[in-house]
């Protein structure tokens, strides 16, 4: 009976990851595991170490750590997409559903998903069965770039961005604790222009050349963060959701920059009201646009 009913739930979820085929066909969205090697290519891997054996939560595994050609038997939601693999996936099946000890998988971690290396069937069959969880051994991944949990191609080309940034600046090295995350393409080049004022002006100070990896930490600690001190005072993040304090940083300079052209008062605090007024004004003019189409 289990076998039988192995086969029926194999059946549907292969069903299922065909009608998810075709609404990406038609959306142009990815119809394939997201590939590690995609990933690496874009945020840059910094180093490797073992994590040791640990139950991992399974709408964390994203994606894929094997050739393409095993990939390529799972969509993104590790539903079967070929009929060969339907004995291998009833017989694992069957032996989950009657309680026997499988083997763990083996994953690479990235920040906080997760990537098969050896596993993608009994991935997919613990999904099918509604599982939250699973053994794996864990190899932890270190990037340069950060990566969350909702990666697309934009994701990755902000992660190849911000990696880029890094390999030019070094601030990954000489300060660890920065995170300057963009939620817009564009704004790591913006930053660079800043770093290298900052390198302009602070060799004049010094007499001599200065490297950029000395005028990205030096900016870091005497320009960027007294800004996102600014920032964090007056909870800009908690009335602007869907921005990072990287955005904050670079709208504000140029918001700076204007009130200063214009013989406002100039800094971050009236960059930071201007901001927040211009917001406000902005949410009203939505709100009554809005309530004037309801009527």
């Amino acid at each position: 009976m289990e076998t039988l009913r192995a086969r029926e739930d194999f059946d549907s979820a292969r069903f299922k990851a065909f009608r998810r085929a075709v609404r990406a066909t038609l959306t142009r969205r990815s119809k394939r595991l997201l590939s590690l090697d995609r990933v690496l290519e874009a945020a840059g891997v910094e180093g490797k170490s073992f994590g040791g054996v640990q139950e991992i939560p399974l709408d964390r595994v994203v994606g894929s750590a094997a050739p393409d050609a095993k990939s390529a038997d799972f969509d993104p939601g590790f539903l079967p997409v070929n009929r060969r693999l339907r004995d291998r996936w009833t017989r694992i099946y069957t032996a989950m559903v009657e309680g026997d000890e499988l083997p763990p998988i083996d994953v690479y971690k990235l920040d906080d998903t997760y990537y098969v290396i050896d596993g993608h069937h009994r991935v997919s069959v613990a999904r099918n069965l509604g599982r939250d969880s699973i053994n794996a051994r864990v190899v932890e991944v270190r990037t340069r770039a950060p990566l969350g949990a909702g990666i697309d191609a934009a994701a990755l080309l902000r992660a190849a961005e911000y990696s880029a940034f890094l390999d030019c600046t070094q601030l990954h090295r000489t300060r660890p604790e920065a995170r300057l995350e963009c939620s817009r393409l564009g704004r790591y080049d913006e930053i660079f222009k800043h770093i290298l004022g900052h390198r302009y002006f602070l060799g004049l100070e010094r007499g001599r050349e200065v490297t950029v990896s000395e005028a990205a930490a030096s900016w870091y600690d005497n320009v960027y963060t007294p800004v996102v001190k600014v920032i964090r005072k007056h909870r800009v993040l908690e009335q602007l959701p869907g921005w990072t304090e990287a955005d904050l940083y670079v709208e504000i300079t140029r918001r700076w920059l204007q009130l200063s052209e214009e013989g406002e008062p100039a800094g971050p605090e009236p960059a930071v009201h201007q901001l927040l007024d211009d917001e406000a004004r902005g949410w009203f003019r939505r709100r009554r646009a809005l309530k004037l189409e309801a009527e």
